[in-house]
């Protein structure tokens, strides 16, 4: 279906100022530059969004959903659990270390204490969007007795799992903001994490 006139501009707004978020900031991303790159009037601009503010909150709700809808595309292999682990890692930190996220975790991170509902819908968006995935996995693998039910709590083995999968790997992305993992890279540091994994469950 295509879009109207408005909508066409709503999406040039929005485009142009992910850009400029992204590259400079919140803070040194102006209105002008905005509007000069999107193609539009300063009035039109402020009629699709009166505020700076309403257009930050804008990019990144519609950053959010994107990566949302790319990691729900992440599927469970149906493999051995370590296999399936190091894929959905693998997929996982993949994209997460996409320069866009990164730039996006920045952005958002900086201006979390004025925006602190963005951040909330952030952090939804990108740990928590992974958990139920993980957590699948590994109830799928206590169904088929690749792991011992001792108790172990999915959930849980999941944010563990994912916490130290981001740790090393985005905080070095984070602050090498030249520095684009490759897949060798990315394979190694999920391997870690698996491995790690592995040490805290029983194994049957």
């Amino acid at each position: 279906m295509s879009l109207n006139n408005k909508q066409q501009k709503t999406q040039a707004i929005i485009k142009a100022a992910c850009h400029y978020f992204l590259q400079y900031g919140y803070n040194g991303a102006t209105t002008d530059l905005i509007q000069k790159k999107a193609g539009v009037s300063k009035a039109t601009l402020y009629n699709h969004f009166p505020t700076k503010e309403s257009l930050f909150a804008s990019v990144v709700n519609t950053q959010c959903k994107h990566f949302i809808e790319q990691v729900r595309a992440i599927s469970l292999p149906d493999t051995h659990f370590s296999e399936s682990l190091f894929r959905i890692g693998e997929a996982y930190l993949t994209l997460l270390l996409a320069p866009e996220n990164q730039a996006l975790f920045r952005a958002v991170v900086a201006e979390a204490p004025r925006f602190p509902g963005l951040a909330k819908t952030f952090y939804d968006a990108g740990p928590a969007s992974i958990l139920p995935v993980i957590a699948e996995a590994v109830n799928r693998a206590l169904q088929k007795h690749e792991l011992a039910d001792n108790g172990c709590e999915p959930l849980r083995l999941a944010t563990d799992f994912i916490t130290v999968l981001r740790g090393q790997s985005q905080m070095y992305c984070l602050l090498h903001p030249d520095f684009i993992p490759d897949q060798n890279i990315i394979a190694e540091w999920v391997s870690e994490a698996v491995d790690i994994l592995l040490n805290q469950v029983s194994l049957p």
